[in-house]
C-alpha cells in the first residue's frame, strides 16, 4: 500500500496527540492468540476483540475530536480494515476436547464474526482485507502428533468448512449493509499451494520450524538456546506456529495482486483502489 512501514499499535498511539500525528499511516489494534470467542487466548491475557473495537472507539473519539464528524467518517469509509482472526479458537477447540459439532461450532463462530463487523460498520468501517483461517493441521506443532509428520486433517478440514463459512457470511453482510466492501483472503488454499509446490516459491522446508527444539524443532517454543536453521528463508515456518518472514512476505503479495483462486471477490489492492 505504499507505506514505509506498519501501522503503530494502539497502546503507542494512546495519547490523542500521537492518534492525530498518525492518524494517516493506521493504527494496529491486534493481540497474539485473541480469538472470535471471548474465552480463546484467555489465560494469554491476550486483548479480546470486544476490547479492540472499544479500543478503535477511543481512536474515532479522538480523531473526530481533532478533525470533526464529517471528515472523520470519510477518511474511516476509504479506510481498509483488515482482520485475521480464528484459528487460535479452532486450536482452542481441538485443545479442550471439545464434543460440540463441528458446523455447530463454525456457525458459533461466524455469529461472533457477524456481530464484529456489524458493529465496525456501525463505527464507520465500509471496505474489509478479511484473511481465512491456513491449513493449521500442517503447522509443525500439529504434524508432531502424526506419525508420519504429516499434517493433520481433522484440523485442516476445520479450516476449509470455516473458509467456507465465512465467504458465504461475507457475501450476505456486503448485500445487506450499503457501500460494504470486500476482500476475502483464502490463506487455506495460498498455503496448500506452497506446502504442494514448495520449490516453485524457493521454500526447501514447509513442514519444520525454523527455530525451536525435539521433532520437527517443533516440540518447544523458539528461544535463546533453540537449534536454529542456517538458512530461514528457505522455510515456511519459523516457529511451531509462525510464518518465517519470506512466508508472510509472500502472503502479503497474493493477498494484494493475486487472482480470485486465492482472494475474492477482489483482491486487496482493487479493494484499496475501490471508492
Amino acid at each position: 500500500m505504499g507505506f514505509r512501514r506498519s501501522p503503530q499499535p494502539f497502546l503507542f498511539l494512546l495519547s490523542k496527540s500521537r492518534v492525530v500525528r498518525h492518524k494517516h499511516r493506521g493504527v494496529n489494534f491486534a493481540s497474539g492468540g485473541a480469538g472470535l470467542l471471548e474465552i480463546t487466548g484467555k489465560s494469554l491475557k491476550v486483548v479480546t476483540l470486544t476490547e479492540q473495537i472499544q479500543q478503535f472507539i477511543t481512536v474515532r473519539n479522538n480523531l473526530t475530536a481533532s478533525m470533526g464528524l464529517e471528515a472523520t467518517e470519510t477518511m474511516f469509509s476509504k479506510s481498509i480494515f483488515s482482520i485475521s482472526i480464528g484459528s487460535n479458537d479452532i486450536f482452542g477447540y481441538f485443545l479442550t476436547n471439545s464434543t460440540i459439532p463441528k458446523q455447530q461450532f463454525i456457525a458459533i463462530l461466524m455469529s461472533q464474526y457477524e456481530a464484529y463487523i456489524k458493529a465496525l460498520y456501525g463505527l464507520g468501517a465500509r471496505k474489509f482485507g478479511i484473511i481465512s483461517v491456513p491449513p493449521i493441521g500442517c503447522c509443525p506443532s500439529q504434524r508432531i502428533f502424526n506419525p508420519t509428520g504429516g499434517c493433520l486433517e481433522g484440523q485442516n478440514d476445520f479450516a476449509r468448512v470455516f473458509h467456507s463459512a465465512l465467504g458465504t457470511l461475507m457475501s450476505k453482510l456486503s448485500s445487506e449493509l450499503p457501500k460494504m466492501k470486500y476482500s476475502l483472503g483464502n490463506t487455506y488454499e495460498m498455503t496448500m499451494n506452497v506446502i504442494q509446490n514448495p520449490r516453485t516459491f524457493n521454500f526447501e522446508n514447509v513442514d519444520t520450524a525454523c527455530c525451536g527444539t525435539g521433532r520437527l524443532n517443533a516440540e518447544l517454543p523458539c528461544t535463546a538456546t533453540a537449534n536454529l536453521c542456517t538458512k530461514r528463508t528457505n522455510y515456511l515456518f519459523w516457529d511451531l506456529f509462525h510464518p518465517t518472514h519470506a512466508a508472510a512476505r509472500l502472503a502479503a503479495v497474493t493477498l494484494y495482486d493475486g487472482p480470485t483462486r486465492f482472494v475474492t471477490p477482489i483482491n486487496f489492492h482493487q479493494l484499496v483502489e475501490d471508492y
